[in-house]
């Protein structure tokens, strides 16, 4: 089945980049490359860092993204970048070094610069970095409401689940309004990871002829006692066929306008609505394990993310069941896929063992445990505002109401 971006993902609207440095021919050349660029469109404006103290001195409105020439009068370049670091909102800083010195480029990051790149500039470089910037622009205009993390993986059996159902308990916890999808349609496995028996799913609102309103949304959600509500898959295996990604992005629009965070499972496959979750995602976790079936899986996955060409959104690797002894190591892992690990689940099969017998979450079983500390630094990861300390205060909080002490 072939996979196509939304329709909103053909039309952008013109990006302004400011072009800084001494003129001459280097900055002739540079301003041909950035012309010659087949996306993103851009409208390029030029100044020089000695006399462009104030962006609004010499463009109508701010661009979305400046380009320093760090050459020959490199102070008054630097100075340019510090200045323009402290504007707030400011636009994205690329730093265009004419020698890739460790020094310099210290020094540029240090003043405030976003990205390095180095002339003369190659053109694939300059596509990806304004790419990004372009593509970060049109997610913050195009998104409304919450945050939308999608989870993910091409492999059964390695968590995606648990994990989307305790990163939603972890934000509940740090006082998040959390709305979990189940859109692996056919296991269903929410509804019976949380012990929750929905009386109404996602299909009502598949049957809708009219447009979806947020009454009739919160009509199909199952609340859990943690706070989470739920929008179920599907009671019978056959009606999963009838969710389009139609559905799944109408639905996923309007739900991020009543919940803080949105969290989404794309269960252990790819298919339309999975990518129609991604496209409205800010995070893309895949969860892998120590296997290698599963390092395996990641790189094909790694290889048809990057030609459905979803520039905007870059996945992120869970290690889910960590085990440090493990003869597949994570660096080893980590050289298979030419990806980090952006975090760690640790092991605790007794655990969820218990989870499972007694019907309870992780933060009811286990508060104090690793894999509680671990879904809560997972949240604190997407939850910038959170500081470490009072992240540690709710965690300590969390301890004295495990072991009833006040």
């Amino acid at each position: 089945m072939p996979f196509n971006g939304s329709k909103g993902e053909s039309s952008r609207s013109m990006m302004k980049v400011m072009l800084v440095g001494d003129p001459g021919d280097q900055r002739s050349q540079l301003k041909t490359v950035l012309a010659a660029l087949a996306e993103p469109q851009l409208e390029i404006v030029e100044g020089e860092a000695a006399t462009a103290a104030n962006l609004s001195e010499n463009v109508s409105a701010p661009p979305d993204a400046t380009l320093v020439m760090v050459n020959g009068n490199e102070e008054a370049a630097l100075v340019f970048l510090q200045r323009q670091s402290l504007h707030s909102p400011r636009p994205t800083l690329l730093a265009l070094l004419s020698a890739r010195s460790a020094g310099l480029m210290k020094r540029a990051l240090r003043a405030g610069a976003d990205e390095i790149l180095f002339m003369p500039l190659d053109p694939g470089e300059a596509t990806r970095a304004l790419l990004k910037v372009s593509e970060a622009r049109w997610r913050t205009e195009r998104r409304e409401g919450g945050v939308v993390i999608s989870v993910a993986s091409l492999v059964g059996g390695v968590g995606v689940t648990s994990m989307a159902a305790n990163l939603a308990l972890a934000l509940e916890s740090l006082h998040q309004h959390v709305a979990l999808v189940d859109l692996d349609l056919q296991t269903g496995g929410l509804a019976v990871f949380l012990n929750l028996d929905p009386e109404v799913t996602i299909m009502p609102l598949v049957r809708l002829e009219q447009k979806l309103d947020s009454i009739q949304l919160e009509s199909a959600l199952t609340k859990h006692p943690s706070g989470v509500c739920l929008l179920a898959a599907p009671k019978r295996i056959e009606e999963g066929e009838l969710v389009s990604d139609i559905t799944v992005g109408t639905v996923l629009d309007l739900i991020r306008q009543l919940f803080d965070y949105v969290i989404v499972d794309c269960g252990d496959h790819v298919d339309e609505n999975g990518v129609a979750a991604w496209e409205r995602s800010e995070h893309l976790f895949y969860v892998l394990n120590q296997s290698i079936a599963a390092a395996r899986s990641a790189w094909r996955f790694i290889d048809l993310f990057e030609r459905l060409g979803l520039t905007r959104l870059e996945p992120h690797f869970i290690l889910d069941r960590y085990n440090p002894s493990h003869p597949l190591t994570e660096k080893a892992i980590e050289a298979t896929l030419a990806k980090s690990i952006y975090a760690r689940i640790p092991a605790d099969d007794r655990t969820f063992e218990t989870i499972e017998l007694k019907a309870q979450d992780l933060f009811q079983v286990a508060p104090h445990s690793p894999v509680a500390r671990a879904m809560l630094d997972l949240a604190a990861l997407v939850m910038p505002r959170v500081e470490p300390l009072a992240l540690q205060e709710t965690f300590m909080s969390r301890l004295k109401s495990a072991f009833g002490t006040h």
